[in-house]
């Protein structure tokens, strides 16, 4: 699998399709992005954003996700009594709120942005309400994005998405449907992976005897089973290309599973491709491994006697093509 990752004769650009799956159709103000290219305009596009998200950066990113988890938790001590739904109060706003703060996205949107996200993974083509509910998030997400956008143009700060304005506007590096496309996904993809991660790392916590233990030692093994996404993600064969005992025409499409990946029982110690591999491995892996750290020990910290609101078999799963996340997760905090 990994090495399928990082094969050039399998693309991400929906150009190569021969006419199968191939995921939504979108506007080109959300689709040119980063999971819709492959070699140099993949590469263009990612040298704008990687710098935030690098390791150089990382100290820098420690401190803004550490500064919005403690206020985030203030927050929930305010309410300490009675059930709280963690999913709302820890796992949506810390993600959004550093996303946000990095990208440049104003604090007051993530409501919107988060409903607009679950209109997309939730999807069901045999629904005509679910079409109507995805064809108005798309419409607000490309309307909301190009606003944004704008408002940089007339406003700029120390964000992400003014910085693509500039390459935009005064070096001509990128498109401005590029541009928009990249501040949406870089956004929703973000905040939908981080929120589920975090809900299901503490669902699996809160169901277990020893909630929290040593969390250095099991954070691996919690955090890759806990993984939100474990559904294929499409790639193209851009040439006839045979896979073990499989011969693959141009053009098919081809469905890598991470999750099969790494619940494979002869994976025999191999690292997890939960984050992906190769040139399209996830920029936001850092950020979200910070997400991850900084909110799930606090948690047991401030509220060692914390327990699940309902038994175990009471938690409600959404339905979703692409992301496996709690609908609420209730708990008892103390008092």
């Amino acid at each position: 699998m990994s090495a399928l990752l990082a094969d050039a004769r399998l693309s991400v650009d929906k150009r190569h399709s021969g006419g199968g799956y191939s995921g939504f159709s979108l506007p080109p103000a959300l689709d040119r992005n980063l999971l819709n290219m492959d070699g140099a305009e993949h590469s263009r596009m990612r040298r704008l954003a990687a710098p935030a998200f690098s390791r150089r950066s990382a100290e820098s990113l420690r401190t803004t996700v550490s500064g919005i988890s403690a206020a985030t938790f203030r927050t929930l001590d305010e309410n300490a009594c009675g059930t709280v739904d963690l999913l709302e109060r820890i796992c949506v706003p810390v993600p959004a709120l550093v996303i946000g703060e990095l990208l440049g996205v104003p604090a007051d949107r993530y409501g919107e942005l988060r409903a607009a996200a679950t209109a997309m993974v939730t999807f069901d083509a045999a629904s005509k309400e679910s079409a109507t509910r995805l064809a108005g998030a798309v419409t607000w997400l490309a309307e909301t994005f190009t606003n944004v956008v704008q408002s940089k143009r007339s406003e700029p700060g120390d964000d992400l998405i003014s910085g693509w304005v500039r390459a935009r506007d005064d070096a001509d590096i990128l498109s401005e449907d590029e541009l928009v496309s990249l501040a949406f996904l870089m956004m929703l993809a973000g905040l939908e992976n981080a929120v589920h991660l975090c809900g299901n790392i503490f669902a699996a916590l809160l169901t277990s005897k020893d909630p929290l233990g040593d969390w250095s030692t099991r954070r691996r093994k919690i955090t890759e089973a806990a993984n939100p996404l474990p559904f294929a993600i499409r790639r193209f064969a851009v040439e006839n290309m045979t896979i073990g005992d499989h011969t693959i025409p141009e053009g098919d499409t081809v469905l890598l599973s991470l999750f099969g990946a790494d619940s494979d029982p002869w994976r025999d110690g191999r690292p997890s491709l939960m984050f992906g591999r190769g040139p399209h491995y996830c920029l936001g892996a850092q950020v979200t491994d910070l997400i991850v750290d900084a909110v799930v020990p606090e948690l047991f910290v401030r509220y060692p006697h914390v327990r699940l609101a309902v038994p175990e078999s009471e938690l409600e799963y959404r339905s979703s093509w692409r992301a496996h996340g709690l609908v609420t997760l209730p708990v008892t905090l103390a008092c």
